[in-house]
């Protein structure tokens, strides 16, 4: 098979005629139907059921099924023939990475955005889920590298972790919320209104559970992406988690307002989570996976905790 012979089966399907198909296709009769017959040779089946006498003819199922396939393979053809003439032939660099909803929150974005501005010839295929999935992902070579909560992740000698700064998490709400002007700014408080996160480390959520009185975290939503919870958070009563960077330039904004408490618990104050980069050791990384690694590290370097003594009493365990 050839695309000579495709070309011709389209044009009888065109046609309609086998004498105004071989003239549009400029071969005699004889050569073109010789062609359709070595193509249903070459395919193992029956494409034109030719009428009594020879006169007219119907595409049979599997006529009809090729006449879809070969325009699709003379068209990606041209295609093919253009990009090669043109110097585009060479495909683009990939960067493959995941990263929890924590730092896709602004961390990730942030390194990102100053990347393709140095790259723009770079696709990035960026996948947020939960740090054991993205593990996942990392082990069967998907993604090159994570960000995410090295404190989740169970990294043994297989793999190399960069640790990021620590950040704690913060409680904020809409402006004019109940809460943030009423008499009541006591912690317990909390167990009146619903709570969403996008992610929240396992001692923090024992603490919340335990000050509501509850043996289950009343978390009404949780969410990969915060600009989903922000949104949820400005439109109602809703009260959000997320990490002091995040919670510190939507407040800046003037989207919310930050949540503080007289009776804060020690645990809230000091309990919050470490970001860090895992990748395999036995997986050597490209050229554009280095940079971004050294990117992002350059990012979260300019990051100011706004509690200055909390990455001394942030107990990192990696």
């Amino acid at each position: 098979m050839d695309l000579h012979q495709l070309r011709h089966f389209l044009a009888l399907a065109e046609h309609g005629n086998f004498t105004r198909a071989a003239q549009a296709s400029f071969i005699t009769q004889s050569a073109f139907s010789r062609s359709i017959q070595s193509l249903e040779h070459n395919l193992g089946c029956q494409l034109v059921e030719r009428g009594v006498g020879g006169r007219g003819f119907t595409l049979t199922a599997q006529g009809q099924a090729l006449r879809g396939r070969a325009r699709d393979i003379i068209e990606a053809m041209k295609v093919l023939r253009h990009d090669i003439l043109t110097g585009d032939h060479a495909p683009a660099p990939l960067l493959s990475l995941g990263c929890g909803p924590a730092p896709a929150a602004r961390l990730v974005p942030a390194a990102l955005a100053e990347f393709i501005d140095r790259h723009r010839d770079t696709r990035i295929d960026l996948r947020v889920d939960a740090p054991d999935i993205l593990k996942g992902y990392l082990d069967a070579g998907e993604i090159e590298f994570l960000i995410a909560d090295l404190r989740h992740i169970r990294a043994d000698q297989g793999y190399i972790t960069q640790a990021l700064r620590p950040r704690r998490f913060q409680l904020f709400c809409r402006r004019h919320h109940p809460l943030h002007t009423g008499q009541d700014r006591s912690f317990n408080a909390l167990a009146d209104y619903p709570l969403a996160c996008s992610s929240l480390p396992t001692e923090l959520q024992a603490l919340l559970a335990e000050r509501a009185g509850r043996q289950a975290l009343p978390i009404n939503l949780q969410c990969k992406h915060t600009d989903v919870l922000v949104q949820m958070v400005t439109g109602s009563d809703l009260i959000g988690i997320a990490t002091e960077d995040v919670v510190s330039q939507w407040v800046a904004q003037g989207t919310v307002e930050r949540l503080s408490f007289v009776d804060a618990p020690q645990g809230l104050l000091i309990g919050g989570t470490c970001f860090g980069v895992v990748y395999r050791v036995d997986q050597r990384l490209s050229v554009r996976a280095v940079e971004a690694i050294e990117t992002i590290a350059r990012v979260d370097a300019s990051y100011v905790a706004t509690d200055l003594g909390m990455t001394q009493r942030f107990a990192l365990a990696i």
